[in-house]
This record gives C-alpha cells, structure tokens and sequence, in this order.
C-alpha cells in the first residue's frame, strides 16, 4: 500500500510542473513534466472518484502540462499548410473511433457472462463513461506532441530529455542489479509488481520508480536510440558529438545487465541501424515497423507471423527467456480465440475478455501485450482507432519526406517510435511518453513548412490553437510569438 510520501509526491507534481514552466522554455518543461513524472513518480497510485478517470501519474503529468501550456502559449489563427487538411480529417476519425468504442463495446456486451463458476457482470453505460474519460487522459501527451513540439526543435528536445532521463536512470538502475529493487518500496511504501518476476539468474531485474522492470527496459533502449540520432545530428551539423557516442555506449552497458533480454534486442538492432544507414532506409525500417504492428492481429491470426522460429531461435540463445516467449505465446491464441466471437467490439472490461475455467472459475488466460487486450477488450474498431493514431504518423511523413530536408533528428525520433511499437506487441507499455512522440511526429510531417523556416527567429511552433480548432491549427515555425511566449524563451 502506497505511504504518505507516495501520495505526497503525486500531488505535488502539478507544483513542480509550474516551476518548470517558469524556469525553462515550454518545450523543454512540456517535455521534462510529462517523461519526468513518469520516471520519477510512484507506479500503481491512484485516487479514484465516481465516473473520473483516476488520478495518477498520468494524469498529474499530463493534465498540467495541457494546462500551463494553454495558459502560457498565445492563441493564433490557422493556416493551411501542405496535407495538413488530409491529415486533420484522418486523426478526426481515427480519435472518434477511440472514443466511441467503449460506447458501441457497451451496448453489445449488456448481457452478464456465465460460465460454469464464472459469473461477470453485464456492462452499464457508466462504464462506457469512465473507459472514455481514461481515454481522453491518456490521449492529451498525444495532443500536446502535436501541437506544440511539431518543430524540429521540438522534436530535437524529446529526444534529448529521454536521453538525459535514460542517464540519470543508469545509477539507479546499476543499484538494483546489484542489490534487488528496493527504492520504489524504500520511498514509496510498497512493491508495484510481483517480487519474484524480477529476480534473473545471479541477479536482479530493476524497477526504480516504474511499474515493472519491461518498462526500465524500454527506456533504456529508446534514450539508446536517442543518444544514437544525437550523436548522427551532431556530427552532420558539425558539432562535438563525442558526449553523445559514450552516451550510447553507456547506456547499451547498462541495458545489457538490466536483464531486459527483448529490449536488448530491440536497442542493438535498431541502434545499428541509426549509426550506419541512411535517411531512406531508416524511413522503411519505420514504416515496415508501422504497417506490421498495424495489421499484427491478421498476421498473427493467419499465422503469418514464423512464431515458432522465433521461439526456436529464443531457445537457442537463452532456455528461460524461451519459455516466457511460448507462455505469452500461448496466452495470445486463447486471447484471439476468445476475441473471434465479436471480432468487431470485443468483450468490454471486467475481465470479460479474459478465459476462465468453467470447472473452478480461475483465470486460465493471462494478457501481456497491449494489442491483445484491445482486440479482446473492443476488437477490431477499438484497435484501428488506438494503433492507427500510434503508426499514421508515420505514415504521413513519409508521404512527406522530400520536404523535410537532411536532419536526421526526425528519422531518429521515428526510429524511436518503432522500437516502442515493437515493445508493444509482447508487452503493454502504451505509456504517456509514446503518445507524445506520436504526436510530435504527425504534427511535425502536417505542418512543419521545410528547413528554410526553422532559423527563423520569429519562428514559434507551439502557439496554443484557437478554441474552435481543437485539430485544424497549423503550428509552422513562421508565426509570430506572442509576448509572454517571447518572455519564456528570454530565460535561458
């Protein structure tokens, strides 16, 4: 159970997310607010009123940062911008789809489930109203991404504070290899996760501040990425880049003994990729990664995807990790079996998407991977609309890409992007920070005007957008930057 400092911690962070917006730029204190609250606030804390989404780490993050910035970003008109139009009407649809899922999942799911001992309740609309206000709390790193980090300044700053924040990480980290993850609990009060799935051979599987050691994983591998397309820039631009290499070096060190084999792989693979191919090349590998995870249910579905090669070639290297692989594995087909019976809008909450012995009335099911759950949860419409807002993007810029000149900052950020969807498949780490890359990225292919706007110092890609443009605003570097914005910038 959480202790008085866990809940101090959490309703304090809207004060420190003031201090940031007073201290720093506002891309720099959207950024540090959003990933730092993820990082450093205690997982699995939560206050929950009546028909409200609850109050936890997300919410404390994001809902501030959505405020500050609506407060301190002066408000300009739209303006049209190459695809901009196209793409505004396809994230229209594809957020109505997201929520208005749980509502059309509600109405055919009224009926309780009733199998042998198993007894789940029919679903109300109130349910409905409280999937869609976690929804729309969920979805606000996404908005935020898009309207205010769509420059390649912004896009340069994510970047940098996942980086940044993956070394700070590193100590901690290196702590709980070696002596078991103890600070959650230490400062905290309490274990977020099961002890034992974090114990790994002659040592330990960390945790830190986050909800379970995959997730420590993850971000070790994409502040890899990051330092990675730092150190690439750096050196196109002419710059020092050598921080940057031991950067990457020292975060693959520390990743490698975090007993996050899948992570590995991913951070290897995909560095690799970032230090010696090119622009078109990084872009396929991005949109190779978008169209697979897409349409990952087909593939899976139609055993197309060569599961048991994978499994074989997990085994060759590592027996234990193998055997996790085929538990998930197996776990997926009784999901999707489950599932096939209203592939449409799926089976709602409660666990009504989940398989259960009719004889004792235990889960026999367990969902690791995000895409399962919500597949079972609210089928296939529900999933279009969420992976659809996560790989559009990227899809997008490479609609784009001739117009977007020789940076490799935003192959690098898609590039990061894809090795969190990657992640997704077997594990459920949709957090705040993912959404918010996704966001950046489709702002940044809709209505970012070409390299000769960025070194305007009139530039301002982060103007907050009129009331009765919620999606339309062009947030170009050209416009003009109001006077409090001006304000912020001087403090450097």
């Amino acid at each position: 159970m959480p202790n008085i400092v866990a809940y101090l911690a959490l309703f304090s962070w809207p004060i420190v997310a003031i201090l940031l917006f007073r201290l720093l730029p506002l891309q720099k204190a959207l950024v540090w607010t959003i990933i730092g609250g993820y990082l450093l606030l205690p997982s699995a804390t939560q206050v929950k009123f009546p028909m409200l989404p609850p109050v936890d780490k997300t919410m404390v993050t994001s809902l501030p940062a959505l405020i500050l910035c609506l407060l301190m970003a002066p408000a300009q008109a739209p303006t049209q911008a190459p695809m901009a139009r196209t793409g505004r009407h396809v994230l229209l649809v594809l957020f109505l789809i997201v929520v208005t899922s749980p509502v059309l999942t509600v109405l055919q799911n009224t009926e309780p489930v009733i199998d042998g001992r198993t007894f789940l309740p029919g679903l109300r609309l109130y349910d409905a109203m409280g999937l869609i206000s976690q929804l729309l709390v969920s979805l606000i790193p996404l908005w935020l991404g898009l309207r205010y980090l769509n420059s390649r300044e912004g896009l340069r700053t994510i970047l940098e504070v996942i980086a940044i924040g993956g070394l700070a990480y590193t100590l901690p980290v290196l702590f709980e290899v070696r002596f078991s993850p103890q600070l959650h609990t230490w400062i905290y009060g309490f274990f977020p996760h099961s002890f034992l799935q974090h114990i790994r051979e002659d040592g330990f599987r960390p945790v830190v501040f986050l909800s379970h050691g995959l997730l420590v994983g993850i971000y070790l591998c994409i502040a890899t990425l990051s330092a990675a397309t730092l150190f690439r820039e750096a050196r196109r631009e002419g710059r020092p880049a050598t921080y940057w290499l031991l950067s990457t070096i020292w975060l693959l060190i520390v990743l490698s003994v975090s007993k996050n084999f899948g992570a590995m792989i991913i951070a290897v693979a995909l560095t690799s990729a970032v230090f010696l191919l090119g622009r078109k090349p990084l872009l396929i590998i991005g949109l190779a990664v978008a169209t697979v995870v897409m349409f990952y249910p087909i593939l899976r579905g139609a055993g197309w995807i060569p599961v048991d090669a994978i499994y074989d070639y997990v085994h060759s290297i590592n027996a234990e990790r193998a055997a996790s692989l085929k538990f998930r594995l197996d776990n997926e087909d009784l999901i999707l079996a489950r599932a096939s019976e209203k592939p449409l809008v799926g089976w709602g909450s409660w666990g009504r998407d989940l398989v259960h012995d009719p004889a004792t009335g235990k889960l026999v099911s367990i969902v690791d991977g995000i895409w399962v759950h919500e597949i079972g949860s609210f089928g296939w419409i529900g999933y279009i609309g969420r992976f659809g807002l996560l790989t559009v993007p990227i899809l997008f810029f490479a609609l784009r890409r001739r117009a977007m000149g020789d940076s490799f900052i935003p192959l690098g950020l898609i590039i990061t992007l894809s090795a969190t969807l990657i992640d997704l498949l077997p594990n459920s780490g949709l957090v705040n920070y993912v959404w918010l890359m996704a966001g950046a990225v489709m702002g940044h292919a809709l209505w970012w005007r070409g390299p000769e706007a960025e070194g305007d110092p009139t530039a301002q890609p982060f103007a907050s957008p009129p009331r009765a443009a919620w999606l339309m605003p062009d947030t170009g570097p050209t416009a003009t930057r109001g006077p409090r914005t001006q304000g912020l910038h001087s403090r450097r």
